[in-house]
């Protein structure tokens, strides 16, 4: 999942600085949450465009881009729901039931 953490490297050259990311991606479905900072203010993803700080199709794009590098990464496992956990330094991939509970787990994330 390197190409994950290439693509939070690139984003934080455009202007978001110290991204921290969770994405839980299935074959069918997907969702994709961020952290960064913008003008030293710390933002959620889609807070970043109810603000106006970022384009709402650079938000898309990202989400976009993570779910496709997800689903065709060698460590991606199609009958599970894979929760994938990254900044600009690190990647870890768990694994859960399909049917888990998505929001429970991206809560559990935002407390860390």
């Amino acid at each position: 999942m390197n190409k994950v953490i290439d693509k939070i490297c690139e984003y934080e050259k455009k202007g978001i600085s110290d991204i921290k990311m969770i994405a839980l991606v299935s074959d069918t479905s997907s969702e994709v949450i961020f952290y960064g900072v913008i003008d030293g203010v710390k933002y959620q993803s889609n807070n970043m465009v109810e603000e106006g700080k970022v384009e709402s199709d650079v938000v898309d794009s990202f989400y976009e881009e993570i779910t496709a590098i997800v689903r065709s990464d060698k460590k991606f496992d199609s009958a599970k729901m894979n929760i994938v956990k990254a900044d600009s330094k690190k990647c870890t991939v768990d694994y859960d039931s399909k049917k888990c509970k998505t929001y429970k787990i991206i809560k559990e994330w935002e407390r860390v």
